[in-house]
């Protein structure tokens, strides 16, 4: 999944009246269904007389989000205060690789609302999912942040004994792309076959030809799969992602697959086209990432860990409001350009556990994972 190099390595603290265990079909989702149906209406009246084409579509997504904050904001469940159960002075470390999907950790460490909860939160940036999680398992971090299939992958090869705090970021329409030249012939998902498309390097899985190693080639080979695209005759290859767009323009590579805001970027500077959404179909909405700390851990502080959630729950429903993520972006300095048309994942505030369990099941049933992984058993209460 695409990173982006930025720092949040200020100290803070956030509290919460957020929503921490909604249930399927609960307050908040008929909010947002609710507002949705309504507002797209309206949204793409206003858009389509101005926006054309896919540009349409990204607009349609600014214009909705403001109102599924509103809409949610009517919603309250109670009990989900930890801060009074604390003893003071609770610290914890969270191990992280910048990116779209951590945004809120950076809004909640900017307003503060892990402070309220009662804890200090340090945010150490790392440069791989893997380093963040080795930092875990070493005792460095308390909690790390990254994509299921490196977490679920350590579970079941490595016998990983980690507890999922909280789902991260899901995907949405346009947040995980398969995209060529305009120029190359490749016009649909069966065009792929017999050629050569860079991903991301490997993390906690590794590398392989014949199996899925990251949540962006699960993702896209379960949709091909779907699509009746034979997987022998495709070639993965591994590119440093600041490369990408250089060796799709070179023909080294005949696709990429990418997610925000290289998507964007591939868009503008090549006039790239996308030839898959890989997290459409069978991996509609999948879970990219959540928040782990080790079961031991977990045990042992839960009352600051039920803090952090209840903080960071809070910073993951004000994310929803667009503007907010557009500020932490573009005071990293992503082009405002890209903040206003990338296309902008889901921060869910509660756990589905049905929706993660899609990944692990996608994993046992793609040979990534030789034994399956129970999410539920691995969920923090």
């Amino acid at each position: 999944m695409k990173r982006i190099a930025w720092k949040a390595t200020d100290t803070g603290t956030l509290s919460t009246q957020g929503i921490l265990s909604v249930p399927k079909g609960g307050c908040l989702r008929f909010a947002q269904t609710r507002a949705l149906t309504v507002i797209l209406g309206l949204a793409r009246t206003r858009a389509r007389s101005v926006i054309p084409g896919r540009v349409l579509h990204r607009a349609i997504a600014f214009l909705a989000a403001p109102f599924l904050v509103v809409a949610a904001a009517g919603c309250h469940v109670p009990g989900t205060s930890s801060s009074s159960a604390l003893a003071p002075g609770q610290t914890l470390t969270v191990a992280v690789v910048p990116g779209i999907d951590t945004v809120p950790l950076t809004v909640a460490v900017k307003n503060r609302l892990f402070a309220q909860q009662g804890i200090t939160v340090t945010v150490q940036d790392y440069s791989t999912v893997a380093a963040a999680y080795d930092a875990l398992g070493a005792g460095k971090a308390d909690i790390a942040v990254g994509d299921y299939t490196s977490f679920f992958y350590a579970i079941a090869k490595k016998h990983a004994q980690l507890k999922l705090i909280m789902d991260g970021y899901d995907a949405a329409a346009g947040t995980m792309q398969v995209l060529a030249l305009p120029s190359s012939g490749i016009n649909s998902p069966k065009d792929l076959a017999g050629k050569v498309i860079a991903t991301p390097f490997a993390e906690v899985a590794p590398y392989s030809q014949t199996f899925p190693y990251s949540v962006d080639t699960l993702a896209t080979q379960s949709v091909l799969t779907s699509d009746g695209v034979d997987m022998s005759a495709i070639s993965w290859a591994q590119v440093p992602e600041n490369q990408m767009i250089s060796d799709l323009r070179a023909h080294r590579v005949s696709a990429i697959l990418a997610t925000e805001p290289l998507i964007i970027e591939a868009e503008t500077q090549l006039g790239a086209q996308e030839v898959l959404d890989s997290c459409s179909g069978v991996s509609a909405n999948l879970p990219l990432s959540g928040y782990f700390s080790t079961t031991k851990f977990a045990k042992k502080h839960a009352a600051t860990l039920q803090a952090f959630r209840t903080a960071l729950t809070t910073a993951q429903s004000q994310s929803a409001q667009r503007s907010n993520v557009q500020s932490v972006l573009q005071g990293e300095h992503m082009a405002s350009l890209y903040t206003d048309l990338a296309n902008i994942g889901q921060y869910p505030t509660f756990l589905n556990v049905g929706q993660v369990q899609r990944i692990a099941d996608l994993m046992y049933d793609s040979g990534m994972i030789a034994a399956p992984v129970t999410v539920q058993n691995l969920v923090f209460k």
